[in-house]
């Protein structure tokens, strides 16, 4: 019995040793115990253009807004040199141009006809006749020219026009209208350029300044394609002229006020009808200010002096940099004036010359200064309104001390 129990305690001892040791050396780890970092990872994919496939009918994006504008400008500028009426810039040419520019572009391929790239080969979609029925519909004729790798409007125009088949385009009396695309990318040629020209049924464009994109003068210059007997137009939202005979160019006068101003035509000819417009940017308006509301003069019969002796007015153009062409008119006898016209920045002297100087009087009178050409100039007509004082007092001269101000030490 006695020996039993000692084996008992030395087993239990044995074992709460065990335990202790075991709980030392086996404990977990604290989880929150310190901070992490998870591996860092990275995935790069070269970017995704969208894939132009088919026979048109996307709205590819506008690339560079400046050289399709620039192209208008300079083909209608180019027809105008040659007797030819300008063309109308129209969306839907706009569209199909685009389109193939950057099909071009992103299959890497140069053709009027379009193509898609399927499996490293090209793969004919559609005719080019195809791709712009699909944005330009209702057409009685339609042309193209193309071109890769240049890198001015001006450039891509003149091998154009030095090639006999694309100056025919650009000349062609039976195109009204016009669309242009660019692209620029990463295919062979790098740079891609489409003019599509168009002629619809039933349209009948009207064009302001040969499709210039913008005016800083309200007088403009208008050209409306057809023939018919009588049109009538308007500014914007406003009143209509009267029917007057139809003319396929005329001078007119938009509504001076910054922004984007609209022309509207109506057409007719017997029971045919047609409307047209078209939209231009108007700069800051010409504008005639720097002229005083009222000059006065004072003649002491004391003294036997005027002053102010003459009064200069130098009329300004204060909207843009467009000269005026100034005249005046007057109401009143007593004074003069150094010219009855001008053009700015040129001044003019008010001059009392013919007046009583021996009685105290008041004469009054007034200056009309009217800008005659560009019409309808904002401020114009601007009258000024004159008076004479004839006093018998002397004047009182003041003088005031001078401050001269000195950084010396």
């Amino acid at each position: 019995m006695t020996m039993r129990r000692r084996s008992m305690c030395f087993g239990l001892a044995l074992c709460l040793l065990l335990g202790l040791l075991g709980t030392v050396i086996a404990a977990p780890p604290n989880p929150h115990s310190r901070p992490k970092l998870g591996t860092p990872v990275f995935l790069q994919q070269p970017p995704v253009a969208l894939a132009y496939s088919g026979c048109g009918g996307v709205i590819a994006p506008t690339v560079r807004a400046d050289y399709e504008q620039q192209v208008v400008e300079r083909v209608n500028a180019i027809r105008a040199s040659h007797g030819l009426p300008p063309l109308k810039r129209v969306t839907p040419l706009d569209q199909a141009a685009r389109y193939h520019a950057t099909d071009m572009g992103q299959d890497d391929y140069f053709d009027h006809d379009s193509y898609d790239r399927s499996g490293g080969n090209l793969v004919f979609a559609c005719g080019w006749d195809a791709r712009i029925r699909s944005y330009y519909t209702n057409w009685a004729s339609i042309a193209e020219n193309i071109a890769a790798g240049y890198p001015t409007p001006q450039s891509v125009m003149d091998d154009w026009m030095d090639s006999a088949g694309h100056r025919d385009n650009i000349l062609r009396s039976a195109a009204w209208e016009i669309g242009v695309g660019y692209y620029e990318g990463s295919g062979q040629y790098r740079r891609y350029w489409v003019q599509d020209f168009g002629r619809r049924h039933g349209v009948y464009p009207l064009i302001i300044n040969r499709e210039a994109a913008s005016t800083n003068s309200p007088n403009v210059f208008l050209y409306i394609h057809g023939q018919w007997n009588s049109m009538r137009l308007r500014n914007d939202k406003g009143s209509w002229t009267a029917w007057q005979p139809f003319r396929s160019t005329l001078n007119w006068t938009l509504r001076s006020a910054e922004g984007t101003r609209t022309v509207w035509v109506e057409l007719r000819s017997g029971n045919q009808t047609a409307t047209s417009s078209d939209m231009i940017y108007l700069t800051a308006p010409a504008t005639l200010g720097n002229l005083p509301d009222a000059v006065e003069f004072t003649y002491s019969i004391p003294d036997g002096q005027l002053f102010p002796r003459s009064y200069r007015v130098g009329p300004q153009n204060v909207g843009n940099d467009v000269p005026l062409t100034w005249q005046l008119s007057t109401s009143g006898t007593w004074f003069r004036l150094s010219t009855t016209q001008g053009i700015t920045p040129h001044s003019f002297w008010i001059i009392p010359a013919t007046f009583n100087t021996n009685s105290p009087a008041t004469y009054s009178g007034t200056v009309t200064v009217t800008v005659v050409d560009p019409a309808g100039v904002a401020g114009s007509p601007h009258t000024i309104r004159l008076t004479l004082r004839v006093v018998n007092a002397r004047y009182h001269y003041a003088y005031l001390p001078v401050v001269v101000k000195s950084h010396l030490r």
